[in-house]
């Protein structure tokens, strides 16, 4: 056998060498290909986030901002009403949809075990116990908003931990309980936290509005209110405020526009959204004689990859008026790949990242006189 290459002839010998080495590379390449379709392939849930996370890893090294920003994405995308299998569809069996401001809610009497533990709501759909509207005598309530890095596994979050720390150790004659009512929803922003606020929370009569931001909240490449506002949009749902319906005129919004240019044009005005959602809830408060408390709440990833979401976030909640509690050093040189659900793919705390969650808000209260006459109302 002999092949010809321009003017050069290859003998049988160098032929099979030359056909083997480019099967082989051809081989190669098609290999490295196909990891990108893996994650399709794979379909849904858990397994299709765990198989994202070693094509990132094989990719890149180490997971890096926008690595944590597409598990969660994949998460939140995960609790639409049309998604599909996209995201933790486990997670969906949890809530029920609606077709109002909310878009959804937890259901009621929820029971089922998920990795870090127990997940339970009681009969209002609140993963707390079984608190009623009516305030008992000589009871401190303090209402709780916040999205999944808040709900945790029940009895163990840091909710919970908080709740049963306050009732230890900073009772006093006038103040007999402590109760903490938590209205954290999984992927909820500071736009939804405030309609529950406004509209449900009073109904509890509260002593202080404790909202709790991620660095989901804060900011981000999908800012979270822009990513409301923009499924409001496009499900047809009435935007409820003045001020976002001012939002959507001055974004140019068009009934045409798809998710991406929604996105594109409400981003930009994140930050002014979320001030004045904030205010709207430090306002409810002062009508209420209540008290206000705003903490950053990380979660256990690398601090520097939150660290450019919280710096953003912070002239905006500093210029609310209320104090304000920041935990962004809580998981600073600990071993992330033992807080987490799972490392790498579910990224929220387990039990022990809430217990270290806990201990670094309750010392930060304890620290600060105003966040702590606020809070214990002492």
């Amino acid at each position: 056998m002999e092949l010809r290459f321009g003017t050069r002839r290859v003998g049988a010998g160098e032929g099979d060498d030359f056909v083997r080495n480019f099967v082989i590379m051809l081989a190669l390449i098609l290999g490295l290909l196909s990891l990108n379709l893996l994650p399709r392939i794979a379909g849904r849930g858990q397994n299709r986030l765990r198989i994202q996370k070693v094509v990132g890893e094989m990719k890149n090294g180490d997971l890096n901002r926008e690595d944590f920003d597409a598990l969660t994405a994949g998460y939140y995308e995960g609790l639409q009403k049309n998604a599909g299998h996209l995201g933790l569809p486990v997670e969906r069996d949890d809530v029920r949809f609606s077709d109002d401001f909310l878009l959804y809610e937890f259901r009621p009497n929820v029971s089922r075990r998920y990795p870090a533990g127990m997940r339970i709501t009681n009969s209002l759909g609140m993963p707390n116990p079984e608190y009623g509207y009516l305030k008992p005598p000589h009871t401190r309530r303090i209402a709780l908003f916040g999205d999944s890095l808040s709900v945790g596994p029940f009895g163990h979050d840091y909710v919970a931990l908080l709740e049963e720390r306050l009732n230890q150790a900073n009772l006093t004659p006038e103040i007999q309980r402590y109760e903490i009512l938590n209205f954290s929803v999984y992927g909820y922003n500071v736009l939804q936290m405030m309609d529950l606020a406004l509209y449900v929370a009073p109904k509890f009569h509260p002593d202080v509005y404790l909202v709790t931001l991620t660095h989901i909240q804060a900011g981000g490449k999908k800012a979270s209110t822009a990513l409301h506002l923009s499924r409001l949009v496009l499900e047809g749902i009435d935007l409820k405020y003045d001020f976002l319906k001012q939002v959507a005129t001055q974004a140019s919004i068009q009934p045409s526009d798809h998710m991406n240019a929604l996105m594109r044009k409400l981003s930009p005005f994140h930050f002014q959204m979320t001030r004045w959602a904030l205010e709207k809830i430090r306002d409810q408060a002062t009508a209420e004689g209540a008290q206000m408390i705003i903490v950053l709440v990380p979660g256990p990833i690398p601090p520097d990859v939150e660290a450019q979401a919280f710096d953003d976030i912070l002239p905006t909640v500093d210029s609310i008026g209320v104090p304000v509690i920041d935990l962004r050093d809580t998981f600073r040189g600990k071993n992330l790949a033992n807080l987490q659900v799972e490392y790498g793919v579910d990224v929220h705390p387990n039990q022990q990242g809430h217990e270290i969650i806990f201990e670094s808000l309750y010392r930060a209260i304890q620290q600060d006189p105003k966040s702590s006459a606020a809070l214990l109302g002492q």
